[in-house]
């Protein structure tokens, strides 16, 4: 079995930065809670990237702070998802003061080197190994919480059907994330849009809207599709004949 070696970075940005050609990367593509990563998502619509896979990983998070109770914290350091996930705790503290950190781990470092008064909310893993006098655990408002992660090589994805194993074809679902973008802001562009994949009998099992930044109203829309073996020829069709008139940016196509 071929040893991987993990190469942890603070931000969204960095891991994409730091995968090899022939790395793969992981981003936190949607949680339980607090719904889609818009950081992820923003990334992923510029990015030439081709999503090879996906896994979902249960979390969860205490509190740890430089206190001796609950009462005592004024500063509470909390990555920005994860604040969307403790707002039962974060309401039984009103009068502190709210600290946003672009990574849980980024939230430890700034309570190592914090003050008298300070907390974090930390992933539950780091409790065991962290030395601060007050801890509270599992303060995520789930105990069932969990992030789905995308897996991805840093290349661009084809639109043209895939070379797949054909072993245990049938029983297998796919999956094809990608976003499309309107030319034009027009009313029922959406509804347009829909309409190949109803028509073709395409499960669409996600969606979003994101500001392409070029002029105001113009959205790129997340889409992900869920579909079956025989329906493989039956997508790229429909894609590539909806390329013709929308801006198709394909993120990949795996098994799941």
């Amino acid at each position: 079995m071929t040893d991987i070696e993990l190469d942890y970075h603070a931000t969204f940005d960095q891991v994409y930065q730091a995968v090899e050609p022939d790395g793969i990367g992981l981003l936190p593509l949607e949680n339980q809670l607090d719904g889609f990563v818009l950081a992820t998502l923003q990334r992923l619509q510029v990015a030439d990237v081709t999503e090879i896979g996906e896994v979902t990983v249960p979390v969860n998070f205490g509190l740890a702070g430089r206190v001796t109770q609950l009462t005592d914290i004024k500063r509470i350091f909390a990555q920005f998802k994860t604040e969307g996930q403790c707002q039962k705790l974060l309401s039984q503290l009103p009068n502190a003061q709210i600290i946003t950190t672009s990574s849980n781990m980024i939230s430890v470092e700034k309570l190592q080197s914090g003050e008298p008064g300070d907390a974090a909310i930390i992933p539950q893993s780091q409790m065991a190994v962290q030395e601060f006098p007050f801890k509270l655990d599992n303060v995520a408002d789930q105990d069932d919480n969990a992030t789905r992660f995308i897996i991805f090589k840093k290349k661009p994805a084809p639109l043209v059907l895939p070379v797949t194993s054909t072993v245990g074809a049938t029983q297998r679902t796919y999956k094809y994330p990608l976003f499309i973008t309107p030319p034009t802001e027009e009313p029922g562009v959406l509804y347009q849009i829909l309409s190949y994949l109803a028509q073709s009998k395409l499960n669409l099992v996600t969606i979003m809207s994101l500001p392409t930044r070029q002029q105001i109203g113009i959205y790129a829309f997340y889409i992900e599709i869920s579909i079956t073996a025989d329906q493989q020829a039956s997508l790229f069709d429909t894609l590539n004949e909806m390329n013709q008139h929308y801006q198709i940016h394909p993120l990949g196509f795996y098994a799941v």
